[in-house]
């Protein structure tokens, strides 16, 4: 009976969490797809955007909460010419998604693909 007290107490927690952070993206970014040589990568845009562990400046770094972001990530990330210029896109996805990915998981939440799964973002 406590379990089961517990599971709905966090349910109606998460729930809460979510709804109370459900941020608007405009129709056209609720869903993003990246080209790839291995294949294209759909994005959930809208979908990562409500979980309660995310907040907008996880991925748009370089943004304030209150700016609305209008480029896309390889504005900034065009080229790996030297240590003092930003990652390849390429790179810095990996490194967000994964690693973000890996953390979830590591806190006992499940989470998306990691490592070695590549064909379960890139699909061709």
């Amino acid at each position: 009976m406590r379990t089961h007290m517990f599971a709905v107490f966090m349910l109606a927690w998460f729930t809460g969490s979510v709804a109370a952070q459900c941020i608007t993206i405009p129709e056209e970014k609720k869903v993003i797809r990246f080209d790839s040589k291995l294949g294209d990568v759909t994005f959930a845009h809208q979908k990562h955007a409500n979980l309660s562990i995310t907040k907008c400046t996880t991925c748009h770094h370089k943004s304030q909460p209150s700016d609305t972001v209008m480029q896309p990530c390889r504005e900034c990330h065009k080229h790996n010419a030297g240590d003092a210029d930003p990652p390849k896109t390429k790179t810095a996805l990996h490194t967000r998604c994964i690693g973000c990915h890996e953390y979830t998981i590591a806190s006992g939440v499940p989470a998306g693909p990691v490592k070695k799964k590549c064909k379960l973002c890139h699909v061709k």
